[in-house]
């Protein structure tokens, strides 16, 4: 796991993201929180990106390949240091995560690796990316349905990060 924490974890530095948590396998990384990004969405895209190029081939343990789905939402969150005594982490809450955990789940029905949210898409200024909208699913937890898309770098087939 640590070898695939470190692979992951790169690209979420490289274009500015913040990782708050490791839980089982999963990450929870956040773009702009702390760290004020202008870019921030565009970013996330660029490093969920990089995380896939960077685990394209590899295997763990007894040849394993861990295929990393991605949920990528754009919102406000309540962020801040949570704990008690000496034991003090930086993490994000409010239902914009509950989403974004939601989405990188769906990956699953969908045969994707990357979703993101209509709110991420709209947000994201640049041509850097070739989005392809999936459906409007109704999501757990929320009262509206949400417009949901994969992505891929311009001249890679959408999906196919």
């Amino acid at each position: 796991m640590n070898r695939y924490f470190s692979l992951i974890a790169e690209p979420i530095g490289r274009y500015g993201g913040v990782i708050s948590q490791f839980q089982g396998d999963a990450v929870l990384a956040t773009f702009n929180v702390p760290k004020p990004d202008s870019d921030h969405a565009a970013n996330a895209v660029r490093a969920a990106l990089a995380i896939q190029d960077s685990l394209r081939g590899v295997e763990f343990g007894d040849g394993i390949p861990f295929n990393t789905r991605v949920g990528i939402n754009t919102g406000s969150v309540v962020g801040g240091l949570v704990g008690s005594g000496d034991r003090v982490g930086y993490t994000v809450h409010g239902d914009n995560v509950k989403l974004t955990a939601r989405l990188e789940q769906l990956n699953k029905d969908y045969g994707t690796r990357i979703i993101l949210s209509q709110n991420t898409r709209d947000a994201i200024d640049s041509d850097d990316f070739e989005f392809r909208e999936l459906d409007e699913v109704a999501v757990r937890g929320l009262n509206r349905p949400v417009r949901i898309y994969t992505v891929a770098a311009k001249g890679a087939a959408p999906g196919a990060g």
